[in-house]
């Protein structure tokens, strides 16, 4: 999903990587956002910010241990946000995506991976102890949050054919309307 024709990081400055885990989402947005672009890349967890600090070397990122729904950054301060398979371990989804708009600049884009509510998501709410979302459900929580669906994607044609992967939605922070 980390390509031009979907979750395009051209011209994007200042990444995060929320909930980063073990850096699996950093190795990408090196691989394909620009050579000056400078990424954050936050967990809870010291213990995944380790693993994820051994997997993915590079001087362009900055691991921060961050709590979702209290950041330490300005309003507005990123311009792209990829936030992987974390909120399904919040039991309110609202106080992170509320956080996430706030530190996502107006015009700045956001790439949200969450467990949906299928046959294969409830076996990996059961494996991971997590919750799952209804994709209907999701889309106004994050209109409720500032957060507007630009589009959906997938990992393949496979994947939107029979609902596998989760969903996955590229996200817009509107500017704010005009008086």
């Amino acid at each position: 999903v980390f390509k031009p024709t979907a979750f395009d990081l051209q011209g994007c400055k200042r990444i995060l990587d929320a909930g980063c885990g073990n850096g699996r989402h950093v190795k990408y947005i090196l691989r394909r956002g620009d050579p000056d672009a400078f990424i954050t890349a936050f967990d809870l967890s010291q213990r995944m910010l380790k693993r994820a600090s051994r997997r993915v070397k590079s001087n362009r990122v900055r691991y921060v241990a961050a709590d979702l729904t209290q950041l330490p950054y300005p309003d507005g301060y990123f311009d792209a946000i990829v936030c992987g398979w974390v909120l399904e371990h919040l039991p309110d989804p609202r106080p992170g995506l509320m956080e996430l708009a706030r530190v996502l600049q107006p015009g700045g884009k956001m790439l949200l991976m969450t467990t949906e509510d299928t046959v294969m998501g409830a076996m990996s709410s059961n494996l991971w102890h997590c919750r799952t979302y209804n994709r209907h459900e999701l889309r106004r929580v994050c209109q409720e949050c500032g957060l507007t669906w630009h589009r959906q994607l997938y990992f393949t044609n496979l994947h939107r054919l029979f609902r596998l992967g989760g969903i996955i939605v590229d996200l817009r922070r509107p500017f704010p309307a005009c008086v």
